[in-house]
Formats: C-alpha cells, sequence, structure tokens
C-alpha cells in the first residue's frame, strides 16, 4: 500500500478514535448526572422503577442548595473541557446542548435560591398531598423492601423539620408565600391527622395483611418491622401536627401582601427568571403579555363563529353561562367522570392514532378519582417498562361544576396524544436517562432541574389542537369546549403577567378569566392560586403550543407535498424533553434532510437511464483503485 494511501487511513483511524472517546465521555457526564439526580430525588425514583435508593428520603435541608450547586456546576465544567462541540456528530450535538442547557439553567438558577424554593409546602405540593401513593408504589416483597421502606419511614420526620427550617429562612428573607398558597394546608393537614390512627394511617397499611401473607418473612421479623413502622409513624403523625402548629402560629404572621412575586424585592427580575425556566426562549413579560392579548382575541373571533352556528347572538361569557346552567352538560356522579374519560381513549382516540403517528410504544394508561380537589386534571407517568400504567387523575369531587363539553380537550391533552404518549415516546427512545423522566419541585424554580415545561405543556395543547384534525370534537358544543380550553391557556398568558408583573389582585385576574371561559367561578379561583403559587408556569402552555404549530407550518411551506405529518410528530417527540430553541433546530435539520432525500430520489430517478459509456467509466476509476492498492 502507498504509504499516502497508509497516512489517511491512519489519520482517519485517528479521527475515528477521537469522535469515540468524545462520544464516551459525554455519555458518561450524562450518565453520572443522570444517575446523582435520581439519587439526590430517591422518592421520585421509586415512582420510575428505580428501588437502589428506597431507604432514603429528598433533602430539604438548606445546605443541600450548595450541594446542588457544586455538582451541576463541576458537570458544567468538565463537559466544557473534555468535550469538543465541532468533533460530535448531529445526535451527539442534540445530547450536548439539552445537557449543557440543563446543567446552566441549574447553576444560573442558584441565584434565586432565597425565594420561592424556601417555601416547600403549598396547597398543591407536600408530604398531605396524597400519603397513599408512595405505599402504591413501593415494592414489598422481601425482607429488604420491608427494611428499605420503614427506614424511609424513619427519616420522614427529619424531612419535615428542613422543610420547617425553610420556611424560617423565607421569613429571614422576605420572601414568603402569599395567604392564597397556604391557606388550604392546615385544613389538608386536619383531615390527615383527624381521619386516620397510627394504625390505619396508609403508611402504615403495607405493615397489614400485605406483610402478613409473605411466606419468606418469619414471624419475629414481621413483628419487629411492625413494631418499627408504627414508632416512625407516630413520629410521623407528631411532625405533621408541629407543621400545622407552625404554619398557623409562626408561618402565617410573615406572608407577603401582594399577590405576585414583584411585591418581593428583586422580584420582577425573579419573575423573568422563572419565565425563562418555564418558557426556554428570551421573552420578556411584556411580550408574553400581549401574546396572550392577541390570542385571545383570535380564539374569541373564532368562538363566535361557532356560536353563530349555534344561533347564540350573545357574549362568550353569556355562552358558557348558559352552559353552566344546562343540567344536560353535565354527569351526575365522579364515576360517570371516569368510565367517560375511560371509553373515550378506547373507542375515540386509540383507533385513529396510528394515522398521525408511528412507532407508538403503546404503554398502558388508567384513569383515576385524583384523590385531591385541586386541579381539573392530571397525568402521573408510569415506569418506562410498563409494569405499571400512566395514570390521569382527574377531580371528580364537583361533578355538578364540571361541564362535559370541556371533557375531550383535558384527555386529549393529559393522555393520548398529549402527555402519556410524549412521555411514553421518550421512555422508549435511545435517550440519556435524564432525559426519559422529570424529577424535582415546582415551588424550587427556577433553581430545579429542566422540566422544559414549555415543551413538555406545549405539546398537551398542541394535542387538543389536533383533536380537530382527528374529528374527535362530535359536536360544535365540543368544539366550543375544545376552543374554551385553548382560549383558557391564552388567558393564562394575560393573567399570570397581570399578577406577577403588572401587580394585578386575585380578583381582577378572577374577573378576566371568568369573560372568556367555561369554568365556575370557584373553579378558576383555585387556578389563579395556583398561578399565584408557580410564577410563570401556567404561561408554558400557550407559548410551546404556538411554537410546535409555527415549526408545523414553516415544514409543511418547505417540504410541500413531502411532508409527512408522522414524520414530523415523530421528530418533536424523538428527543424527549428539551428547551424549544433545540426544538427548533431539530425540525430545522429534519426539513433539510428531507429535502436532501427528495433531491436524491429525484437524481436517481433521472439517471436510471444512463449510458454504458458511464458505467464503464465508473468501473475504470473502481479498476485503476484496485490497481493503486
Amino acid at each position: 500500500m502507498k504509504w499516502w494511501w497508509k497516512c489517511a487511513l491512519v489519520g482517519l483511524v485517528f479521527l475515528i478514535r477521537q469522535g469515540s472517546c468524545l462520544s464516551s465521555e459525554l455519555a458518561a457526564l450524562q450518565k453520572e448526572y443522570g444517575e446523582w439526580r435520581l439519587q439526590r430525588s430517591p422518592e421520585y425514583a421509586t415512582t420510575i422503577g428505580v428501588y437502589k435508593h428506597n431507604d432514603q428520603v429528598e433533602n430539604y435541608a438548606y445546605s443541600g442548595f450548595v450541594e446542588e450547586y457544586n455538582k451541576c456546576f463541576g458537570l458544567l465544567t468538565r463537559l466544557k473541557e473534555q468535550v469538543n462541540y465541532n468533533q460530535l456528530d448531529a445526535k451527539e450535538r442534540i445530547d450536548y446542548d439539552i445537557f449543557n442547557n440543563t446543567l446552566t439553567m441549574i447553576v444560573e438558577g442558584n441565584n434565586w435560591k432565597d425565594y420561592s424554593a424556601l417555601n416547600p409546602v403549598n396547597f398543591l405540593e407536600g408530604p398531605q398531598i396524597d400519603p397513599t401513593y408512595f405505599p402504591k408504589i413501593t415494592p414489598f416483597d422481601t425482607v429488604g423492601d420491608y427494611e428499605n421502606y420503614i427506614r424511609r419511614l424513619e427519616l420522614h420526620p427529619g424531612q419535615i423539620d428542613d422543610m420547617i427550617g425553610r420556611f424560617n429562612k423565607s421569613i429571614e428573607k422576605g420572601h414568603t408565600y402569599h395567604r392564597v398558597s397556604v391557606n388550604k394546608v392546615p385544613g389538608q393537614l386536619e383531615k390527615l391527622l383527624t381521619s386516620y390512627n397510627t394504625t390505619t394511617f396508609p403508611y402504615y397499611k403495607p405493615l397489614l395483611d400485605q406483610l402478613s401473607k409473605l411466606q419468606t418473612i418469619t414471624d419475629s421479623k414481621k413483628t419487629e418491622f411492625r413494631e418499627r413502622a408504627k414508632s416512625a409513624v407516630e413520629k410521623i403523625i407528631r411532625k405533621l401536627s408541629d407543621l400545622k402548629w407552625y404554619l398557623e402560629n409562626v408561618y402565617y404572621n410573615h406572608l407577603r401582601t401582594g399577590f405576585g412575586v414583584s411585591s418581593w424585592d428583586n422580584g420582577a427580575a425573579f419573575y423573568r427568571a422563572c419565565l425563562q425556566w418555564h418558557l426556554s426562549l428570551d421573552i420578556t413579560p411584556e411580550e408574553v403579555h400581549n401574546k396572550g392579548l392577541q390570542e385571545v382575541e383570535r380564539i374569541s373571533s373564532e368562538m363566535k363563529k361557532v356560536m353563530a352556528k349555534l344561533n347564540h347572538q350573545g357574549s362568550v361569557k353569556e355562552f358558557f353561562d348558559n352552559i353552566r346552567r344546562n343540567p344536560s352538560f353535565y354527569l351526575q356522579t365522579g364515576e360517570e367522570i371516569v368510565q367517560w374519560y375511560k371509553s373515550a381513549i378506547k373507542n375515540e382516540i386509540e383507533p385513529k392514532l396510528s394515522a398521525y403517528f408511528k412507532d407508538l410504544p403503546n404503554l398502558p394508561i388508567d384513569v383515576e378519582p385524583n384523590p385531591i380537589d385541586g386541579v381539573s386534571g392530571q397525568y402521573i407517568a408510569g415506569p418506562p417498562d410498563g409494569s405499571r400504567p400512566g395514570v390521569f387523575q382527574v377531580n371528580v369531587h364537583r361533578p355538578n361544576q364540571s361541564v362535559k363539553i370541556n371533557f375531550m380537550a383535558l384527555l386529549l391533552h393529559e393522555t393520548l396524544p398529549g402527555h402519556h404518549l410524549q412521555i411514553s415516546a421518550a421512555s422508549t427512545v435511545k435517550n440519556p436517562n435524564f432525559r426519559k423522566y422529570m424529577t424535582g419541585y415546582l415551588f424550587n424554580v427556577p433553581m430545579e432541574a429542566a422540566f422544559y415545561t414549555s415543551y413538555v405543556e406545549g405539546w398537551g395543547l398542541y394535542a387538543e389542537y389536533l383533536g380537530e384534525e382527528m374529528k374527535l370534537y362530535k359536536t360544535d358544543y365540543d368544539l366550543m369546549g375544545r376552543y374554551g380550553f385553548e382560549i383558557f391557556r391564552a388567558c393564562r398568558l394575560v393573567v399570570d403577567t397581570g399578577l406577577h408583573y403588572y401587580n394585578w389582585t386575585r380578583e381582577k385576574a378572577i374577573e378576566y378569566m371568568l369573560n372568556y371561559t367555561a369554568f365556575s367561578e370557584e373553579m378558576i379561583a383555585i387556578e389563579i392560586d395556583r398561578y399565584i403559587t408557580w410564577p410563570g408556569q401556567a404561561c408554558a402552555y400557550k407559548i410551546g403550543e404556538l411554537k410546535i404549530k409555527e415549526l408545523r407550518k414553516k415544514a409543511e411551506d418547505k417540504l410541500g407535498t413531502k411532508f409527512d405529518i408522522r414524520e414530523f410528530h415523530a421528530t418533536v417527540l424523538k428527543a424527549g424533553y428539551l428547551p424549544l430553541h433545540i426544538l427548533e433546530k431539530n425540525v430545522n435539520q429534519w426539513i433539510l434532510e428531507t429535502k436532501n432525500k427528495a433531491a436524491e430520489t429525484a437524481t436517481k430517478c433521472a439517471s436510471n437511464g444512463a449510458n454504458t459509456y458511464t458505467s464503464w467509466i465508473g468501473l475504470s476509476v473502481i479498476a485503476l483503485i484496485l490497481f493503486m492498492q
């Protein structure tokens, strides 16, 4: 072999090996982060079937912020020093971009550790929300399972002390909640404390019949487990009582008076940081507010067209007032509501999915009543192996206030083709593990590991829009329900920025949403209290949906007849959770690749009749190369 061929091959091997090392280092850093993230979120790890941290609880100590910052800053430094971005392939560059963004958000978010993150319990989050959940998802098959579970119970009282410690720090810094964020918490705690005693408390339940049936554990060991668990649960109950007393007698004396976070020092800048965290776009509160006003106007116009078809001459508000007063638009019981949703998934949605999506993961989905009277509905993912279904929890506490015309849009958003399909698709694609799940808490924003809310919730709202194309809104009333949900999300842009940036009152926000949506005043009040508690989160839905629709329109315009809706959806879903600017990069790359493939196909078709002279030249070149070897 000629010397210059050898040099070329050596150079090629060097580049391949170097690229392999770069890829390996990137993968190792991502794996390290993912494993550390689950170790830091052990209770969440249990929910996705990772059980090696089942003897630990989440760290709420204020000192934990330092650990979080140091770990992520160290990983970010190593990523930039050890991985050369320019030598990565296209897939690895996407991985790098997302990983870099994830770490950067946490490191920069540490600047705001003394704000919302100091308030770990609210009417939507905390140990009082659903104590039945963890016993449901914890394995109880071996001695080790029970040892881990009881150790976790024994750590819970200290965890509650750390929560109170954070609250004390929030008082010191002057960054406490408004009353609406916590006024329900004492009642939620009281319900727990009066509904159960030690051995009927949900945490103790696995120590009863479940333990009795296990033949692999001796009777003496079972007795020991029960005694330890009883002692641990008694301490937990006392600590929950202490938390209730603390909130009512200490924390409530220091609540902020303004509804929005702008009433905090540097609150406007904090709100901008929250928006950046949730939206993953460089967009100002003013721009979000104005976009909301524009969308409310546009959707109102669409709604008026439908109302004209239904011979309604009044306003949008009057239309929904009539709906709310009409008993035919309600179901009678919570059980009927759950059954309606189950039937719609099986008989209406699932048969139509294959026309819009490829490689469906088909992980199981179930519908259950929401244990608390909070949001209208929420989705809780199951583990990636499908051993436990994803669950759509629907609010059934007030059936006479839940209008049926909203049901389909809510179902599409939370299940199929919304969050259940989105999360299922992400869990089955070969991506770093930390991108297949979302850990953390919304009170912790913007120093929390990124959820990429605008991508996640933007897809949910896009799924509602897709229901129109799939012809799942059977009547004009259902279509009004769909528009009612869309305008509800558009209103959020207005009221969230109104509350936290323009100093709106709670009453003004409620009144604004009542003018455009189908929800009762009571349900809107709950929603407004949620926005007050989680600044910026509610803006992610509409902003994310608008970006996905913008990218789809761009792809349709660029590709024309080559546009394939199934391929577009696969492109949007394949990378899992990601910021919107990286989603845009992915879609642009897919558009380019699709155009190139189409051009290659056209070239091949044009050359099918190539003459033997061209073929002879090709063979001659090959022969010359062989001769040179």
